[in-house]
């Protein structure tokens, strides 16, 4: 009888040591992974890149980030786990190459915390109880009041890195969580602030037009509408030299003009007597957080061609960046 008795207390023992140090965590519903304490969980997440309501903050959001406790062979009990920010491979957060000049945070239970990120920060307490429980952590980029370079984000590119510490009030050692976070759509944002026109879209209407009437010049053609770009910046003082690039697709005969629905016609973008290639840019300057540019839309068709009737469209994209 007593060898049954001492047989059935190691089983039991046995039984607490593996999953007293189990931890688990799992990404938007995923399967959970689970490994032992003081090893490493690794996750990758796919998250989209937007501009927040304000437009004061580049998010990266998607990523459902949950962990659990796994109960102990009684429960429940007083364990419980602690997530916390950092670890001993690094910061909590380090943002990916495209993001590497810029101010990055983390906004962590609805805080926004800029980087240099505390280590430690207590995340989340999990009860002894197997119920997932949300990590709720969301990478961000600050916009800055200045002029900046576009951020081109394409599907795929890594965003950066977080990282975090899993520790309990049992003794029974930590482990640690790293997740990937990678761009799940194209996503192409000045870092700035500072707008064109304070960000109203700028309308061209050339009207009714003969195709013929339709000049083959982008500096002759008689279809042409003039417009003022205004340049701001909300901080006050600002002098820089800044670029302002005349973005989309250009036409298949000039690269000088943007690509329309009727592939013979495109429309130029003329500033002080030249036009801009479509993809180029501008020389041109704030002072005081102020500037501006006179420049003029030209409608032009393919040399030696009559395009056909009906309406025609197309879009682009004025960005302001730095030298």
């Amino acid at each position: 009888m007593k060898r049954i008795v001492g047989a059935l207390a190691l089983l039991v023992l046995t039984g607490v040591t593996t999953t007293v140090q189990a931890v688990d965590c799992r990404i938007n519903g995923g399967g959970w992974i689970t490994v032992g304490g003081g090893q490493d969980i690794n996750l990758q997440v796919p998250v989209n890149v937007r501009l927040d309501t304000n437009q004061n903050r580049i998010l990266l959001e998607g990523a459902r980030l949950e962990c659990r406790y796994t109960p102990q062979w009684f429960t429940p009990s007083p364990a419980e786990d602690y997530w916390s920010t950092g670890s001993s491979a690094g910061a909590p957060w380090t943002p990916g190459p495209k993001f590497a000049f810029e101010t990055v945070g983390l906004r962590i239970n609805g805080t926004y915390r800029n980087n240099p990120i505390p280590v430690g920060i207590r995340v989340a307490t999990m009860p002894d109880n197997a119920i997932g429980y949300p990590i709720d952590v969301t990478p961000y980029i600050v916009m800055r009041n200045t002029p900046g370079n576009p951020i081109d984000i394409r599907i795929g590119d890594n965003l950066g890195l977080l990282r975090m510490t899993q520790t309990n009030n049992g003794g029974t050692g930590s482990s640690r969580l790293m997740v990937t976070y990678t761009a799940n759509n194209n996503f192409t944002v000045s870092p700035s602030t500072c707008t064109i026109n304070n960000n109203n879209p700028i309308e061209i209407d050339f009207g009714n037009v003969h195709q013929r009437a339709i000049g083959t010049d982008p500096l002759t053609t008689p279809i042409f509408s003039n417009r003022r770009l205004s340049y701001s910046c909300p901080q006050g003082g600002i002098d820089a030299s800044i670029t302002i690039t005349y973005k989309g697709t250009p036409s298949s005969f000039d690269t000088r003009l943007l690509r329309m629905t009727n592939a013979d016609v495109g429309t130029a973008m003329v500033r002080a007597g030249s036009a801009v290639a479509v993809n180029g840019s501008f020389l041109t300057r704030i002072t005081n957080s102020v500037g501006g540019d006179d420049v003029t839309f030209s409608l032009v068709r393919r040399n030696g061609s009559i395009p056909t009737a009906g309406a025609i469209s197309g879009s682009g994209v004025l960005v302001m960046g730095v030298p």
